[in-house]
């Protein structure tokens, strides 16, 4: 009776939980054997054709069209002298760095004008002490080679510090600073502090240049970019085609070696007639890959054991298995290379 009972419970359950494909495939239904425990809710779906794609999203934002620069040799920030926001015009300086030998030779021309003030003072002190020795009588001879052994240590010393001062700026960079080509508003500038090391080809500071915005986001390879099917941005609901700017190889090195997060950046064809705004956001989309008219089904119509992929179809009242080779997925969907025909009814696991 027990037995009876927990038969007549188990088609009550799979009738009530199925959709099925027809009538005439809903009576038979309830006789199938699944494999799938009691409480779990079956649905069917059918073999279409369709399209599929793998879609990648990227967290974007519009940007104003900006030139960036940098220094084309390496040395220490001597400072930023601008703001984001502030406007600038043709031959204000934005930035200075220096060598690494800045203080030294700062310190160095300090200390030989220093020397040089008081050359005079000092051997006239040196001349009154040989006079006063000389009014006393007796000999001076020592008196005048302790002075003139003074002046030429004195002479000596001013020499070295000119022949070091000499060899550290032979060897340094100066100072070298980045002025504004143009009249622009500062969009950007590097948050190194002073006496930072900077890489030579590092932005550091970046001007609107009044064209067009752009679009940027989370970061994209160019070999990556390259082999997607198509990549476009959203942004109030309007699709933009977009062109990629790469990196230079030199570029994304100095961005890597500075700790730096790279992005991606893009030209947006056709902005003419598009409404845009600096800051909106952007979901730029990413279609790695695309195939139209494939046969797809619901990534939850597959099944997967020690023998490969296969799905549960409907036919004839009967429940057959149906080994299945995969292609491309979505987040939802799959596609079935081969295994199974158009129109064939599948169970689906909800």
């Amino acid at each position: 009776m027990g037995k009876r009972f927990l038969t007549f419970l188990l088609l009550a359950v799979f009738t009530a939980g199925l959709t099925s494909c027809s009538e005439k495939k809903t009576e038979v239904a309830n006789e199938i054997e699944l494999l799938e425990p009691m409480n779990a809710k079956l649905e069917t779906a059918y073999v279409t054709r369709s399209e599929i794609s793998q879609i990648e999203l990227h967290n974007g934002a519009v940007i104003p069209s900006v030139e960036e620069f940098s220094f084309k040799e390496n040395g220490y920030l001597y400072g930023v002298f601008v703001n984001p926001g502030e406007k600038v015009y043709k031959g204000d300086v934005l930035a200075g760095i220096v060598g690494p030998n800045h203080d030294a030779i700062l310190s160095l021309e300090d200390d030989i004008k220093d020397i040089e003030d008081s050359r005079e003072k000092t051997y006239e002190s040196y001349d009154t002490e040989l006079k006063i020795a000389k009014l006393s009588g007796g000999d001076t001879s020592e008196k005048e080679l302790d002075i003139r052994q003074k002046k030429e240590l004195f002479e000596f010393e001013l020499a070295q510090k000119k022949k070091r001062l000499e060899e550290l700026k032979n060897n340094d960079i100066g100072y070298i600073y980045i002025t504004a080509p143009y009249d622009a508003v500062v969009a950007a500038v590097s948050s190194a502090g002073a006496n930072s090391y900077i890489s030579k080809g590092t932005a550091v500071v970046a001007l609107e240049d009044g064209g067009d915005p752009m679009i940027t986001c989370d970061y994209i390879s160019e070999v990556n970019y390259n082999k997607s099917y198509s990549c476009y941005a959203d942004v109030r609901g309007q699709r933009l085609e977009l062109e990629y700017i790469p990196y230079t190889k030199n570029e994304l090195k100095v961005v890597v070696n500075n700790g730096s997060t790279p992005v991606s950046r893009f030209r947006i064809k056709n902005v003419e007639d598009k409404l845009l705004y600096v800051g909106d956001y952007a979901a730029v989309i990413e279609i790695k890959s695309f195939k139209g008219d494939v046969l797809v089904i619901p990534q939850n119509a597959v099944y997967s054991d020690s023998t490969g992929s296969f799905v549960y179809e409907i036919k004839d009242g009967e429940r057959i298995r149906r080994h299945v080779l995969l292609g491309l997925k979505d987040n939802a969907n799959v596609e079935i290379v081969e295994g199974i025909e158009e129109g064939a009814c599948v169970y689906v696991k909800s």
